[in-house]
């Protein structure tokens, strides 16, 4: 990062943690405060659709104050480049999680997913469709708090739905099939996408799988997926009932709001599991992070290894041995010859 880029208004950027195609985010810190915080960027290239996504995100997610919502601390441009603030979570999103410790235990899946039901069931009340629920949307602190962020492409209900009849929006294996066909989305939209993470959480696979974006929406559109009773290595027939009837095509067969879903969470994992699930959730995240730094290291020894071994075998070692070959085989037939 250049010495000019390294500070935006009071935020001195200190590491970028992600970039995407007309976005990058940074770790910061906010000067005055000395408070580390997430820096959003949105280029100066983007267009005026992503702009006006930009702003809602800000504006939404500004006005959905809850415990399990990543809470705006800023927003402002600069010329033509927009930045949101946002708080810094330490910890792993729920991607992190599920690569690393899935297929998990249904209680603790059934904890987390109810953590997600608590921030979706506030927006909802206050009129806001997610939209991209999925689990790199889902940060887990270092003491097992689980937060949703990302509210980019969210849908203000009571505003003038300006998104086109069969344009996409959302990440293709986490969508509903009226999501999947461009129709137009509610609540109950955002609750396939909670049934698609809860299974993934208890079996470590997506329920809609495909080489393509389009092969996995047709996928969806026909609803057939595997049961995940076979593939949950506990066979849990309760977890797998709540899936299966957040994953209804038929709207009317899925639950009708989150709270009806978070209850039958509820009586599922029980309220002592609940009651302790932030050390659930805390020991998941350490888990994970201790698999991510071994991994790292014994890839870093492999190649220590691999570049020793280039280092005691240089070529001229090979260049003498042929030499040495090729005297041994001049002797032996000379030898042969005066037999």
């Amino acid at each position: 990062m250049s010495k000019e880029s390294k500070y935006v208004g009071n935020y001195r950027l200190v590491d970028i943690i992600g970039k995407g195609g007309m976005s990058r985010v940074f770790t910061a810190v906010q000067v005055p405060l000395d408070r580390v915080v997430v820096v959003k960027e949105l280029g100066r290239s983007s267009g005026t659709e992503f702009r006006k996504r930009f702003k809602n995100e800000a504006l939404i997610t500004a006005a959905l104050e809850h415990p399990n919502i990543v809470p705006i601390y800023d927003y402002f441009t600069i010329g033509q480049a927009s930045y949101l603030v946002m708080q810094h979570i330490e910890g792993l999103n729920l991607s992190d999680i599920i690569e690393s410790e899935a297929p998990l235990h249904p209680v603790t899946a059934a904890t987390v997913v109810r953590e997600i039901c608590l921030a979706i069931d506030h927006a909802h009340r206050n009129n806001v469709i997610h939209r991209d629920i999925k689990p790199t949307n889902v940060l887990v602190s270092k003491d097992g708090r689980v937060k949703v962020t990302d509210f980019g492409v969210a849908k203000d209900e009571t505003a003038r739905d300006q998104t086109r009849v069969g344009t996409l929006i959302g990440t293709p294996c986490y969508m509903s099939p009226e999501q999947a066909v461009g129709k137009k989305l509610t609540a109950r939209s955002d609750i396939f996408s909670l049934g698609i993470v809860l299974y993934e959480l208890v079996t470590g696979v997506k329920p809609f799988w495909g080489e393509t974006a389009d092969e996995i929406t047709a996928k969806i559109g026909r609803g057939k997926y595997r049961s995940p009773f076979w593939l949950d290595p506990h066979h849990s027939v309760g977890l797998a009932r709540i899936i299966n009837k957040a994953l209804k095509k038929n709207l009317n067969r899925r639950y009708e709001t989150v709270a009806h879903m978070m209850r039958d969470l509820e009586a599922f994992a029980g309220w002592k599991n609940i009651a302790h699930g932030y050390a659930m959730m805390s020991k998941l995240v350490s888990s994970a992070e201790a698999k991510k730094s071994t991994t790292t290291i014994v890839r870093r020894k492999k190649t220590e290894r691999k570049k020793t071994r280039k280092k005691g075998n240089p070529f001229y070692l090979y260049v003498i041995l042929l030499f040495v070959v090729a005297a041994f085989i001049y002797m032996l037939f000379r030898f042969i010859k005066f037999m």
